[in-house]
């Protein structure tokens, strides 16, 4: 493998690993001038990425990534009515990518609702808990009373049978 592959395999791993998606990095992988990609990307109007949410917050990914998927799926509709002819492997390529992103929303919002029912479930059991604590202390106060009570009859018939 030649330098300049190496070079280009390196970014390309590097972009795949996450690292942002600069001119410098673009041009690295695809072996070209930073200059000339910048042109293209000027001529072809590309936009500029939207600042990448947080890992911990999924469902604003899948959220960022639903707009752009939905604005790429505009762009080629509107290539399409322009020239009267329509990509058609662009568009199944972009519905079965938001189909994807569909079903992780769906999943997440699974997740989410397990999430829920599981605070739920331990709140009714908390709730119950005290319920079951308020009566053992109300069932501990009326036999506590009754032996009072019971300790009380019995002193007194002691005390009655002691005065004979």
């Amino acid at each position: 493998m030649g330098e300049s592959a190496s070079i280009a395999l390196a970014a390309l791993r590097a972009l795949y690993e996450g690292a942002p998606a600069t001119f410098d990095m673009l041009a690295l992988a695809a072996g070209r001038s930073e200059a000339r990609l910048r042109a293209t990307a000027d001529r072809e109007g590309w936009r500029t990425p939207e600042p990448v949410a947080h890992a911990a917050d999924p469902e604003a990914r899948l959220s960022l990534l639903s707009d752009r998927l939905i604005g790429e799926l505009e762009k080629v509709s509107s290539e399409g009515e322009e020239t009267g002819a329509y990509d058609k492997v662009s568009l199944d390529a972009l519905a079965a990518m938001l189909r994807m992103v569909e079903k992780l929303g769906e999943m997440g919002r699974g997740t989410q609702s397990a999430r829920e029912e599981q605070m739920r479930s331990d709140e009714e059991m908390a709730a119950a808990l005290a319920r079951i604590d308020a009566r053992i202390l109300e069932l501990a106060e009326d036999l506590a009373g009754r032996l009072a009570t019971q300790m009380g009859v019995d002193k007194s018939a002691e005390e009655a049978g002691t005065g004979d």
